[in-house]
């Protein structure tokens, strides 16, 4: 059966996902009608037949286990294959479904090529099973009907019964059938086997994907298939399927091709008939790129990308397991805090990349002196940490000593220049009087500013007093500055063009970006000065500061508000959600009469997730307003894909560490891809950031993102200069 005249009929209750299903499917040739609860699916299967059927578990009403249940009575699983759609990967949910007769399931949003994947290997076992029951019904010797006449559905309540096995299959005769019979000419793998595990019959399409002549595979053990590693495993999947044969068997695994290649299938295996004439009907469906690609996920939402070491989420998630141990049994752990003393000079004279390199080589050092059993994490700048499980302080003060002491012998070479660095390293006991996350991570960071204070290059044990101590001596003077730059008003406002690449849109679309001037006049970044302020809960004031003198511009500016299309502006993750904030930008919108429609709040994936509810409770507000809300740097943590349908945003920000790869790597490519589709299937506009040359834009416009930003578009200009060139 080809997709060309396949029929499939989508159940859900939400309406942007019903159309981007049958958009998605229509443009792959697919035949498709929609329902929109469980009432309105079963009246369309009475009105004619579907070959499969994708139906959303959760809808209100009649649910889709109580629908799959009724469909169960009339169709069987090789009659009416059923794909569940579900919001999460509640296993419970998932084997219960399972269990009434569900074929497959897919996690919602989800990836459209897995979707199609899905769709494709349940189409494949159900033409299988009808040429095996019409093998079964017509001898060979006899004519089957016509190609294309179907039965018509019976009402619902009576239940087409599967053919039985009467007689033994003249397998010889069926190899010489066997184009008719496993539809050779399908692009997927179809296997047939014996009780025994021996190949009976192979198609064409999965001989040439394992590089196999079909002698090779006939009469031949299928575990040889499989990945030297593997096949214990697959044997115990088999003898499973065999014991359980009323039901679909689904696994993955690796499977080997004939020049040794292993490759990543996932299998989807029917018993057929009984007893000595049962058969396996087993499709392997190729998952290696999707494979590969999740493992990438999964390691870029533990790991930092610059260094390869662990993440602050996971350090985050590892002590918070320390610390209840620590109060549950008295154990004893100690937390670091790390920083390299000269990193501001070799980042400001030498570049950035010379700052890259050098925390790569201080992160190896480091990982050459440590336990192996202890979590090196990287948790922003050039600040490192390091969890010290299952040992005393005076053994984890001994530890960091000869950190400190490699990293003191060691000699930074760039350009024909040698820069000799060192740490400064904060050490707190984890013990029963830290009672929180944050707070333990604030006292091994105010122990290592008391490192720095008294001379630096050395390792300093967290003492109660170490906060006056810090403050008397001046260490908030970040807190200062930027109260200082805020009082003498000494913030600017650049912006940075967002155009369409996909077709033109009317008037300018741009994000506002901030800058800090010093007290010299000198230009700072804001990389430099927002982790201090998020550090000193300053971020709130810059956010209000920004929101303030952006409406002010756009107000004094009519002529650039009326070609205005949209403006984004940053909130930051700390007074993102708050009620504060929430009262003054409307408080702000009303005074400014800046229309709603034209204002993007963007904020990052972290945040909008760090409290799901109150971060949806602030968004509907401004959205009931009209303003757009734009999901940051996506695809950075991956923690909020399965949020992401909760949170009410208009447009997807793809995390520019993944733009800039997509001209040499495949993955990164892949990556861009799929979040891309994920937020074409929930409706929202895409923005590919650090757009950087001609070469990715095409790529990018040929993946089908709607906008593109980087300096490849434009780089950041003032708002004066930009007025001033734009009204000329």
């Amino acid at each position: 059966m080809s997709s060309h005249s396949a029929c499939v009929l989508a159940v859900d209750d939400n309406a942007t996902i019903r159309r981007a299903i049958a958009m998605r499917l229509s443009s792959k040739g697919y035949q498709v009608v929609t329902a929109e609860d469980g009432p309105q699916a079963l009246a369309a299967l009475e009105r004619q037949p579907f070959d499969l059927m994708l139906l959303d578990l959760q809808m209100p009403g009649m649910r889709g286990d109580e629908v799959l249940q009724t469909v169960r009575k009339q169709y069987s699983d090789t009659q009416l294959p059923v794909i569940m759609l579900t919001g999460s990967e509640e296993k419970q949910d998932i084997n219960r479904t399972l269990e009434l007769g569900a074929n497959d399931y897919v996690v919602k949003p989800g990836d459209l090529p897995i979707l199609l994947a899905r769709i494709h290997t349940q189409l494949a076992l159900k033409a299988a099973a009808d040429k095996l029951r019409e093998h079964e019904q017509y001898p060979l010797s006899m004519t089957p009907p016509p190609l294309g006449m179907t039965a018509p559905p019976l009402p619902i309540g009576e239940i087409v019964p599967e053919a039985p096995v009467t007689h033994r299959r003249d397998w010889s005769k069926l190899r010489r059938h066997s184009d008719t019979f496993l539809y050779d000419h399908l692009p997927i793998t179809c296997l047939t086997l014996n009780t025994n595990l021996q190949v009976l019959l192979a198609n064409r399409f999965g001989l040439e994907t394992f590089g196999y002549a079909a002698d090779e595979v006939q009469d031949h053990h299928v575990l040889d298939g499989y990945a030297q590693q593997d096949q214990a495993k697959a044997q115990e999947l088999f003898t499973t399927a065999l014991a359980e044969p009323d039901r679909l068997h689904f696994w993955e695994i690796r499977r080997r091709r004939k020049n040794g290649e292993l490759l990543w299938v996932r299998e989807t295996a029917r018993i057929m008939g009984s007893g000595q004439d049962a058969i396996i009907l087993l499709t392997c469906e190729d998952i290696d790129e999707a494979y590969k690609l999740s493992e990438r996920l999964n390691y870029h939402s533990s790991h930092d990308e610059l260094t390869g070491l662990a993440n602050r989420k996971v350090l985050e998630d590892r002590l918070r397991r320390v610390l209840e141990s620590a109060q549950s049994e008295d154990s004893r752990h100690a937390l670091a805090i790390i920083d390299i003393d000269q990193f501001r000079i070799i980042n400001d004279t030498c570049g950035h990349a010379a700052g890259d390199e050098l925390l790569r080589q201080i992160a190896r050092i480091l990982l050459t002196v440590i336990r192996k059993r202890d979590t090196l994490a990287r948790i922003g700048g050039d600040d490192f940490a390091l969890l010290i499980e299952d040992c005393p302080l005076p053994e984890a003060t001994t530890a960091l000593e000869a950190a400190r002491a490699a990293v003191e012998g060691f000699e930074f070479e760039w350009e024909d220049r040698d820069y000799r660095v060192s740490l400064s390293i904060g050490l707190v006991a984890l013990t029963n009087a830290c009672d929180s996350v944050a707070g333990a991570l604030s006292m091994a960071d105010t122990a290592c500013y008391a490192a720095k204070e008294v001379g630096r290059n050395r390792v300093h044990v967290y003492q109660p007093d170490d906060f006056r101590m810090v403050s008397r001596h001046g260490q908030m003077r970040w807190a200062t500055r930027i109260n200082d730059a805020l009082l003498e008003n000494r913030f600017e406002l650049c912006l940075q063009s967002i155009v369409p690449i996909q077709q033109d849109a009317p008037g300018d679309h741009y994000e506002i970006l901030i800058r800090m001037r010093d007290e010299r006049g000198q230009l700072v970044m804001p990389n430099e000065f927002l982790p201090a302020a998020e550090r000193y809960n300053l971020a709130g004031r810059i956010d209000r500061w920004v929101v303030s003198n952006a409406f002010e511009w756009l107000r004094t500016n009519p002529r650039l508000l009326d070609r205005l299309h949209v403006c984004a502006i940053n909130l930051s993750g700390q007074s993102f959600g708050s009620e504060e904030l929430l009262a003054f930008i409307l408080q702000r919108m009303g005074t400014y009469r800046i229309p709603p429609g034209k204002l993007c709040f963007e904020v990052t994936e972290t945040a909008a997730v760090a409290d799901i509810v109150q971060a949806g409770r602030f968004m509907q507000t401004l959205k009931a307003r009209g303003c757009l809300f734009a999901l940051d740097d996506f695809g950075s943590g991956f923690s909020s894909f399965g949020y992401l349908k909760n949170l009410p945003v208009d447009i997807l920000k793809i995390d520019g560490s993944f733009v800039r790869g997509i001209a040499n790597d495949m993955v990164d490519l892949a990556m861009v891809k799929s979040v891309n589709e994920i937020g074409h299937l929930m409706g929202m506009r895409t923005v590919a950031e650090f757009v950087e040359d001609e070469h990715v834009l095409g790529l990018l416009r040929e993946a089908g993102v709607d906008y593109a930003q980087g300096y490849a578009i434009g780089r950041p200009i003032l708002l004066s200069e930009f007025a001033q060139k734009t009204l000329r």
